[in-house]
């Protein structure tokens, strides 16, 4: 059974703006899923719709085996379940400090003593934002920001982490910081769903691929087969990773799945 499982969703917001139209979509327990797509295409409105904040007016959702209803008490159980992280981190900074913001929601959820501190060293050393914890969060960079937001969704636990576009405005140093804290997440079997219009870092990360357009799923599946739809790309308005061009003009029997594995081949 898949650990998500979405049946023909569909979100419209007030303004009569049809967000999702007929989503359907499963993930399984710790797959890395990236979601790709122009701006527009219904990549943030999917992903509030998963961690509750929207709910959709029709389809179902089920989640571990659970239909979420979305009503609050249900919210309340699904925000320990998927944890969200914004594309900007302005959006979730809000405390005096960094270490206050960060164990906002782990004792909210119920976490306090040694239970705590030991689940904000944990979170904070993945993130490496031990030395900011005495820090208030508006003054810092926008690199630093992004891992204090990571590492407040971190310290509730959840089973599911949304990242959406996370690598926006970083530079290549913070990037790499942010991939390292992924690969942990998923040694720990999270299930781990990503927007972003980084298509390269797509192409080599994630084990299945969502595509999507005006709201609508074009298509899910494994980014090697994806990818080299060049009529599905165009639709999309996407471009092809720069492995599957390289292999293609070097006539490479089967594309590599790495940068490194293409140097070697």
């Amino acid at each position: 059974m898949p650990y998500i499982e979405l049946e023909n969703i569909s979100f419209e917001y007030p303004n009569q703006t049809l967000a999702l139209d007929q989503i359907s979509l499963s993930v399984e327990k710790g797959e890395k899923l990236a979601v790709v797509g122009e701006n527009g295409s219904g990549k943030s409105s999917l992903f509030l719709c998963l961690c509750g904040i929207h709910h959709a007016q029709t389809g179902r959702y089920i989640l571990d085996g659970e239909e979420q209803k979305c009503k609050r008490k249900d919210r309340n159980k699904l925000f320990r379940k998927v944890g969200y992280v914004f594309q900007d981190p302005e959006v979730q900074l809000f405390a005096s400090t960094v270490e206050k913001d960060i164990s906002f929601g782990a004792i909210n959820a119920g976490m306090k003593g040694e239970a705590l501190q030991a689940c904000m060293d944990e979170v904070m050393e993945m993130t490496q934002t031990h030395d900011l914890r005495k820090k208030p969060p508006h003054q810092l960079s926008y690199g630093q920001k992004k891992r204090v937001a990571i590492a407040g969704v971190l310290a509730c636990k959840p089973d599911v982490l949304l990242l959406d576009e996370p690598f926006a405005w970083l530079d290549n140093q913070q990037k790499k910081n942010t991939i390292r804290v992924l690969d942990r997440l998923h040694e720990q079997n999270k299930t781990i769903i990503i927007s972003t219009h980084d298509i390269n870092f797509a192409y080599e990360w994630a084990d299945k691929l969502v595509v999507m357009k005006e709201g609508r799923i074009l298509a899910t599946g494994y980014s090697q087969e994806l990818l080299q739809d060049q009529d599905l790309l165009d639709k999309a308005g996407l471009e092809m990773p720069l492995i599957l061009q390289l292999s293609m003009k070097l006539n490479l029997d089967t594309a590599p799945n790495t940068m490194e594995e293409f140097f070697k081949a």
